[in-house]
């Protein structure tokens, strides 16, 4: 928990130095290869290609950073993680690399804009999915305080098999709710455990509006805030 708060203390501190400037620097981008996959990267966190994280020589480790490829303007956002010693150069994650479509070439020229906090969710949304993500505005926002980090979720239920989390996702009695309902892979004994979840709710009343209404078919819902570990519901999102 110690770690996590110095992580979230040093992006937030990113954010109110880079976000008034919203600077976008000229640079060139390459990718982990595969076999870089469950090695120990600068923050201790294991690599996976299939997450969006990157390396970078200086940008402070935990802060998010577009990535865009001008010959066709794809975006993505990416979390550093990682650093990497050659000046002008971000290292992506494969599954970065591909979706702003620079895999054939290896090292492409890109534009890369170091983003406030307040492009968290998005790249949470990013994460879940993994859609393409349309290009975002070159001025990032205004810079929000540790308090807008505060996010309430609905955990409507929990299996051990992912089939069954995606059944129940597809049931008509959640349509109201699926742009905002996904899978979270956390553990249990050691042993995968599904998570379905409903949100983000900014505030806890709007939350508790809605479990009333989604407890009339599923009594096991509770809900669950996620101020301190954002980060870490981040890093466990399954694709």
């Amino acid at each position: 928990m110690h770690k996590l708060l110095i992580y979230l203390s040093l992006f937030l501190c990113a954010s109110n130095i880079f976000a008034q400037t919203a600077h976008v620097y000229h640079a060139k981008a390459t990718y982990y290869s595969k076999k870089f996959d469950g090695r120990k990267t600068y923050s201790g966190e294991r690599f996976h290609s299939n997450k969006y994280t990157a390396a970078h020589r200086s940008f402070p480790i935990q802060s998010l950073v577009k990535v865009t490829n001008p010959l066709n303007n794809k975006s993505v956002i990416v979390r550093i993680n990682d650093r990497f010693r050659r000046k002008n150069f971000i290292d992506i994650s494969l599954i970065a690399a591909k979706q702003i479509d620079i895999v054939r070439q290896g090292i492409a020229k890109v534009s890369i804009q170091l983003l406030d906090s307040s492009f968290l969710q998005q790249y949470i949304n990013q994460s879940i999915s993994n859609i393409t993500m349309e290009p975002i505005p070159d001025v990032a926002a205004e810079s929000n305080t540790i308090d807008t980090l505060q996010k309430y979720y609905i955990r409507l239920a929990s299996f051990k098999l992912k089939k069954n989390a995606k059944l129940l996702l597809s049931k008509k009695a959640l349509t109201e709710y699926k742009d905002i309902a996904h899978i979270q892979k956390t553990s249990y004994k050691g042993k995968p455990l599904y998570k379905i979840m409903i949100g983000p709710f900014l505030s806890k009343e709007e939350a508790v509006t809605h479990l009333k209404k989604i407890k009339t078919k599923y009594k096991d819902a509770i809900i669950q805030n996620f101020l301190h570990s954002n980060w870490e519901y981040l890093i466990k999102c399954v694709n």
